[in-house]
């Protein structure tokens, strides 16, 4: 979806924003930092002062019209509701838009507000989606990034592994503080880039919503590595003779890893990361009892302001080397580690599921990654995994021949934190064993290979590779339940100063009718093949809408926070079922697309009685990870992913008469 722009005119960094003003408001003067080493091939790239040079001249969201959200809106749970449902919708949104009436009041008063903030939905919409989201951010809100399984035969290889995987991501670090990261564009047109530095980030547990911790480079140089639930401080950056701050050599990484992996070989008897799985009423509370302890505050204050995580996994018995070979249940085994941890037998205590970043690396091989979503949406997340994964097996980096300024013996070697678990604290981690144990064993998490076809069947046809998709789903949900829900697809609005998303309604009047004519015999390979055309047309129609700020949803959330801001009665509209149903995503899902890297993007489902879908579409195949919860009678997660393929090989199968060259594709 992303690509870079190339041969852009370039600003000057005195006139670029900084990392610390985008984030914080204010400037902040950080230590000098070494420029790390990179292949030959990427050193062009790289650029120091580049990353932010659009970032004054992006326009701010906007607010649409209210008529023409509300149109929108109408149109949008049409498929979804009965002829008197309807009508009684018309009825209740023609009141709200009445002159005079509650809308247009609500609507002014947005206005207004967009005229004095940068971005009138990012602050509301970081506590509202995330920071005031009390579930668990295990599996409801935190989403996972699978690798391909690496041979690990001993301790050595192991070590080298996670130096790697560390190594790579603390260089992308550095290029992100020095803003060297080149700035996205799509369609010719610059988005923001305030969402890249994710490192030194940490969510902490509030009463009522939390809030993010960003710490700076010069007070966060280390990392926290986590081996059979002990936790370990070791510093990735060392300041040189000449004032600088540096990675850390290779050869240092694997030595300190290997000492920790030896020094712990019996799990910890209360894994404290545990605590991190719970409710997040449950956990505040649970660190207010830890945080009153002085050497508990200690160990808080290094994870929380520790650049990354690291968790050095046990191996699982379930997982050999000859599961590679199958690599969709192989696949599905690291996406449910990463994801979760696998439950507290395993590796759900080897976490700390607050931080921005963590790299899940498993003995037996099984890597990947976890990002706690409150910090960014998955572009930037999976940018770093795409350039680690490219510096480590494209390139095929050597992080092991760089030389180091300063006398190694000198370089610190790692430190484990310490505890003081009081029996109330020990209730509290077995509590949270019970808690994480039960949603592990109730999410129902499958990844596949599509490898039929990718996007180039689709391209081929003239339609839109994530429409076809889109429809697709669709279609094996009208299949399996014989009906339309509401369906999410995020739609980044990065083209906007601090955009984060929007929603894509890929539910339509113009996809119930494809579905439709798909499962009745009656119809002809034409109206098929028409019927499909019109829905990815609307598809991407509505795509646009998203991405360029005038979809329904988050205009219609604006709108709801002010009447509650305003101590206002909840306006009908949004008492409406109609509502209701059309926010109730039963599907909900994202498009990743990351080409010619074999990784899995998975997140949970947002409802009990759903799906989460997520995909990255390749030229040739495609990579899909479908969610659900096994309590829910009316899913589940592998029939789906059968009717899905099935769906996908109709879909291309209906042209055939008419475009015979797909028979060799």
């Amino acid at each position: 979806m992303y690509r870079r722009l190339s041969k852009a005119p370039l600003i000057t960094l005195a006139a670029t924003m900084s990392t610390s003003q985008l984030l914080n408001g204010a400037a902040h003067t950080v230590s000098k930092l070494q420029f790390p080493a990179l292949p030959r091939e990427l050193m062009d790239r790289y650029k120091p002062g580049q990353m932010f040079q659009y970032q004054s001249v992006l326009p701010k969201l906007p607010v649409p019209p209210l008529q023409q959200t509300l149109a929108k809106y109408l149109t949008s749970v049409q498929p979804l509701l009965s002829a008197d449902e309807l009508e009684r919708t018309k009825h209740i949104v023609n009141e709200f838009v009445q002159s005079g009436g509650v809308g247009e009041v609500l609507q002014k008063a947005l206005v207004q507000r967009a005229k004095t903030q940068d971005n009138w939905l990012s602050d509301w919409w970081l506590h509202a989606a995330y920071m005031g989201y009390r579930l668990p951010v295990v599996v409801h809100s935190s989403p996972a990034i699978g690798y391909p399984q690496q041979a690990v035969p001993d301790l050595d290889s192991f070590a080298k592994l996670a130096a790697r995987y560390i190594l790579a991501t603390e260089k992308w670090n550095l290029l992100v503080q020095l803003e060297a990261i080149p700035p996205d564009v799509y369609r010719n047109k610059p988005m923001c880039m305030s969402q890249y530095p994710l490192y030194s980030c940490c969510r902490i547990p509030g009463a009522a919503a939390d809030t993010l911790r960003r710490t700076p480079i010069q007070d966060s140089r280390h990392i926290v590595v986590i081996h059979n639930e002990h936790f370990y401080k070791l510093d990735v950056l060392y300041e040189t003779p000449t004032g600088e701050l540096a990675v850390v050599p290779g050869s240092h990484l694997v030595e300190q890893l290997k000492a920790i992996v030896v020094s712990d070989v019996e799990p910890c008897k209360f894994p404290i990361g545990l605590l991190t799985t719970e409710h997040r009423d449950t956990w505040y509370q649970a660190r207010e009892k830890l945080n009153k302890d002085p050497v508990n505050r200690a160990s808080l204050e290094t994870i929380e302001t520790a650049q990354f995580v690291v968790c050095l996994d046990r191996p699982h018995p379930n997982l050999h080397t000859g599961l590679a070979n199958q690599h969709d249940s192989y696949s599905t085994f690291i996406a449910n580690r990463c994801l979760h941890g696998s439950g507290s037998r395993y590796n759900s205590g080897n976490r700390w599921f607050d931080s921005s970043i963590q790299l899940v690396v498993g003995k037996d091989g099984g890597c990947g990654t976890l990002l706690e979503h409150g910090s960014a949406d998955g572009p930037p997340a999976v940018s770093i995994n795409v350039f680690t994964l490219q510096l480590m097996f494209k390139y095929k980096y050597d992080f092991f021949s760089e030389k180091c300024s300063l006398d190694p013996g000198l370089l610190k070697p790692a430190s484990k934190l310490t505890w003081n678990i009081s029996s109330q604290t020990a209730q509290d981690i077995e509590n949270a064993k019970k808690s994480i144990d039960s949603l592990v064993a109730d999410v129902d998490l499958q990844t596949f290979i599509f490898t039929d076809f990718g996007k180039n069947v689709p391209k081929q046809l003239k339609l839109s590779p994530d429409g076809f998709i889109q429809n697709a789903i669709q279609l094996a949900y009208y299949k399996l339940n014989g009906k339309p829900t509401a369906m999410y697809e995020s739609g980044a609005t990065r083209w906007f100063k601090f955009g984060r998303t929007d929603t894509i309604r890929s539910t339509t009047n113009a996809s119930l009718s494809f579905v439709k004519t798909m499962c009745d015999p009656t119809t002809s390979t034409e109206q098929k093949i028409l019927a499909l055309q019109q829905a990815t047309h609307t598809h991407t129609e509505y795509t646009n809408d998203a991405i360029s700020g005038t979809a329904v949803d988050r205009h219609l959330l604006g709108l709801r926070l002010l009447a509650r801001e305003a101590g206002m009665e909840t306006p009908e509209i949004f008492k409406d079922p109609a509502y209701g149903k059309s926010v109730h995503f039963c599907l909900s899902t994202s498009q990743v697309p990351v080409e010619s890297l074999p990784i899995f993007l998975c997140f949970g489902a947002v409802v009990e009685d759903g799906y989460g879908v997520c995909y990255n579409p390749q030229e040739e195949r495609i990579y899909i990870s479908v969610s659900s919860f096994r309590h829910c009678p009316h899913t589940d997660s592998v029939l789906f992913a059968k009717k899905l393929t099935e769906s996908l090989r109709e879909m291309k199968n209906i042209f055939k008469t008419v475009q015979p060259i797909l028979s060799k594709l």
